[in-house]
């Protein structure tokens, strides 16, 4: 299944549930501002699928090389992304910080580091 097809696929559940709340939630104004995040959030899988599907239909699909450069990249991110949430754990006696604030660093770090070595391993060369 394509990405386009995935997002497509995402973004009309997603609206759907979010249009299902809307119809048979009692509204209130604390639960506004979340059940209309649902609905743009679905639009905005929706609206990026269609646009990636219209884009990427004159292209090639990815070659070997590519796709060893995005799983090398995703690889050393993880790894990488697991020693960072170790230092985390591990500073968190001395260093106290809330979960949010956790979980905010980790996700920070790990987009971090999927693009560093995606560009690294794009710029090195030939990959064996």
């Amino acid at each position: 299944m394509k990405k386009s097809s995935i997002l497509i696929l995402f973004g009309g559940i997603i609206l759907a549930a979010g249009l299902l709340i809307l119809g048979t939630w009692q509204g209130s104004e604390k639960s506004w501002p979340s059940m209309l995040m649902i609905l743009v959030t679905g639009a905005g899988f929706l609206a990026a699928g269609l646009f990636w599907k219209q884009k990427k239909c004159d292209e090639p699909d990815q070659d070997e090389r590519t796709e060893k450069i995005t799983s090398l990249g995703f690889r050393y991110s993880w790894y990488c992304t697991f020693a960072g949430m170790l230092v985390l754990a591990y500073i968190t006696p001395f260093i106290p910080l809330n979960p949010g604030l956790n979980l905010y660093i980790a996700v920070l770090w790990m987009v971090a580091t999927a693009i560093l070595f995606q560009g690294y391993y794009s710029l090195r060369g030939d990959i064996e």
